[in-house]
């Protein structure tokens, strides 16, 4: 998950992230490499302290946002209790507000 530096990749791996997840019954190995990865290397962990640290939502932050919002369509249990167990609902509830 070397893309977290890389503003201009950012949407194009979401974007892969996002095929690897609806498209897991056809690409198993693919689908269980991203979910592999993505825990070790704590994707949404690193990615949800970087939100914290924001005071206004851009370009990254924005990425951010999308790469939550695809791992809460997928449905993907572990993804998402590990969403909620990291803290990204209050997190987002709070930039919501201002």
């Amino acid at each position: 998950m070397a893309f977290r530096t890389s503003y201009p990749l950012r949407p194009e791996v979401i974007s892969m992230f996002n095929c690897a997840l609806t498209l897991k019954q056809f690409a198993p190995q693919i689908y269980s490499e991203f979910l592999m990865y993505s825990r070790r290397h704590l994707l949404i962990r690193s990615e949800l302290n970087f939100l914290r640290a924001s005071e206004v939502v851009n370009n990254k932050e924005t990425t951010i946002l999308l790469l939550f919002a695809v791992i809460l369509e997928s449905n993907e249990s572990d993804l998402i209790y590990n969403m909620v167990q990291e803290g990204a609902p209050q997190r987002i509830r709070d930039l919501m507000k201002g």
